[in-house]
């Protein structure tokens, strides 16, 4: 039986061929690239649209065979020609998706593959209903069996080298794709031509037959089109979310890394307060197994009495990340899985990620650095006690003894200026030895009075602030106002002295610095606090003055020496000075009970 080809099928056929073969170097790749549920769903679903290609190939490539008769198909056998195809695009895709493919691997998938796309063809001519017999030449059967064999063993070999991640020219894969859609039809041809057709009475089985028609075989070759089109897009913007996913693993594992290298414990905490990632300092500083923190509340580091202002912290700092409410004035404290506290620093930055605002929160134990700074406070307290100790034992040396010779000296010197024995010469000589010896005791009373008063140890606070102004107000004419109530009572001796020392510098300040001509003190004291305040109405202090005295180390060695001293009995020191000639106020809060007792010493 005479019969001919539609030349335009045999080309639509070639080209559904060569879009299979892309489709397949591309699902290829993807299904290489995926792991588990997601290979197996990207395995299934690229045999689908391959095998779908193959056999939208095979029956496009059928259509365009044309015989003199009327051609139907027995639907049935046709789905079972596509399940052949199937089977056989999941093959390849199993043998190219493996991280290794020796040559062996690659034959016995290309002889599974070749006999799936050969049994796909024959059970697709076996579909034919035709009032005719259909026989074969057994030489061209079997070159078409190894044509499709030595064919699945090309589209392996290409499949297999030119998947994921291609680093190609785009043409190369193109032409890879062009080999491969060229030989596929190759086998269906040459089955083709094995097949001879000899008419017959015998009525064919038309149980389950369909015709065929142009807008049938153009519903076959678009849908089939649409799908491998839908298949590459899929595989496509899969594979621009993978490299996505890869950039953002490989940040992340750089910043797992940074994180692991840091000195200090670092936390990564979210808007809740759970713990994301923590690195392995802090399982050495607070004892915990990283994964007993991994998406535990931060605040079970926390001591308890600091639960309420810590959330209070963090609810601001995600509130505003420029903000950093846990800044200095706060102090902290560590909670070790030992229920021990340990003094912190914490620095935190905000972390802007795709699941929303993170804190990173680097801690640092500061346990070393306290007891350092204790035993300096320590040192400094014991050297002001010194200092203390040896004003007040000069003083009392100057007093006690200078002074006495100078006043023996001048009871000396007296009788020889009223006894009128001596000439004039010396006795001009003795008047003014006697005026010399009268101005060196006052000398030496004040200087005595200015290291330590007498009068401080003996009769208290008041009486020596009292007459250390008196001597101030003569020396440096600077009228001072002293405000403190008659029951103003004794105080513990550090206490007494270290107001003392406080008001003493801050009228040597307005003496040197202020230009005031007034000054006022005032000492009062009430629920367990004493407030010492001296105010004066000078020029005040400059904004660059006191942007350097807010500086560590930046002020004077006598406000260093205040502060101490404040520090040191457990009170507060207030510096105001609005710096523009209001003059400046100085407030300093010691705690004191007022049930110190009146002889207190």
């Amino acid at each position: 039986m005479h019969s001919s080809y539609d030349y335009r099928l045999v080309i639509l056929s070639v080209v559904i061929a060569i879009c299979a073969a892309y489709a397949a170097l591309d699902l290829a790749g993807r299904t290489t690239a995926a792991q588990g549920r997601i290979r197996r769903i990207w395995l299934a679903g690229g045999a689908i649209a391959m095998g779908l290609g193959i056999w939208s190939m095979h029956y496009v490539g059928m259509l365009a065979f044309k015989l003199p008769i009327s051609v139907f198909y027995d639907w049935p056998t046709v789905l079972l020609s596509l399940l052949a195809a199937i089977f056989a695009s999941a093959v390849a895709l199993f043998v190219v998706s493996r991280k290794k493919m020796g040559w062996g691997q690659a034959c016995v998938g290309a002889a599974i593959m070749g006999s799936g796309i050969s049994a796909m063809h024959y059970i697709g001519m076996m579909a034919m209903r035709l009032p005719a017999v259909c026989s074969f030449d057994p030489v061209l059967v079997g070159i078409s069996v190894v044509s499709a064999i030595l064919i699945s063993l090309i589209a392996l070999w290409l499949s297999f080298h030119m998947r994921e991640e291609f680093k190609g020219a785009p043409w190369l894969k193109a032409g890879s794709a062009l080999i491969m859609g060229a030989a596929i039809p190759v086998m269906h041809y040459i089955g083709m031509a094995a097949a001879h057709f000899t008419p017959s009475n015998v009525s064919p089985d038309m149980a389950h037959a369909v015709s065929t028609s142009t807008l049938g075989f153009a519903g076959v070759s678009s849908v089939t089109l649409i799908i491998l089109g839908a298949a590459m897009a899929t595989s496509a913007f899969d594979r621009r979310f993978s490299a996505q996913q890869l950039q953002l693993h490989a940040s992340e594992v750089r910043f797992r890394g940074l994180l692991e290298a840091a000195p200090d414990a670092m936390l990564v905490i979210n808007s809740e307060g759970e713990i994301v990632l923590a690195n392995a300092q802090v399982e050495q500083l607070f004892g915990y197994h990283r994964q007993e923190l991994l998406g535990q509340n931060l605040e079970m580091l926390v001591p308890a009495r600091f639960h309420n202002s810590h959330v209070s912290h963090r609810r601001a700092f995600f509130g505003d990340p420029r903000v950093r409410p846990m800044g200095a004035g706060h102090e902290l404290y560590g909670l070790r899985k030992d229920g021990h506290e340990f003094p912190v620093e914490i620095s935190l930055s905000p972390l802007a990620t795709a699941e929303g605002m993170l804190i990173m929160s680097a801690i640092r134990d500061i346990t070393q650095r306290k007891r350092a700074e204790q035993n300096l406070r320590e040192l400094s307290a014991r050297l002001l006690q010194l200092q203390d100790e040896e004003r007040r034992h000069i003083a009392r040396e100057l007093h006690d003894s200078t002074g006495q010779m100078l006043a023996a000296l001048s009871m000396t010197l007296t009788p020889l200026v009223q006894g009128g024995k001596l000439d004039p010469v010396s006795l001009n000589l003795v008047e003014e030895s006697l005026r010399l010896t009268h101005e060196l005791s006052n000398e030496v009373r004040t200087f005595s009075h200015l290291l330590y008063p007498p009068l401080l140890d003996e009769v208290g606070l008041s009486s020596a602030i009292r007459l250390y102004l008196e001597g101030f107000a003569e020396r440096s004419r600077v009228q001072v106002d002293l405000q403190i109530p008659p029951e103003f009572g004794r105080l513990p001796r550090e206490l007494e002295t270290a107001i003392f020392r406080m008001v003493q510098e801050c009228l040597t300040n307005i003496h040197r610095h202020s230009g005031s001509p007034i000054a006022r003190v005032s000492l009062s004291r009430s629920n367990g606090e004493v407030r010492v305040e001296a105010q004066d109405r000078g020029k005040g202090i400059s904004p660059e003055k006191r942007s350097e005295m807010d500086l560590s180390g930046g002020t004077g060695v006598g406000i260093r020496g205040m502060r101490e001293r404040v520090r040191q009995l457990g009170g507060s020191l207030e510096i105001v000075s609005p710096g523009n000639g209001a003059g400046t106020t100085v407030i300093a809060r010691f705690p004191a009970s007022q049930k110190s007792s009146p002889s207190a010493n």
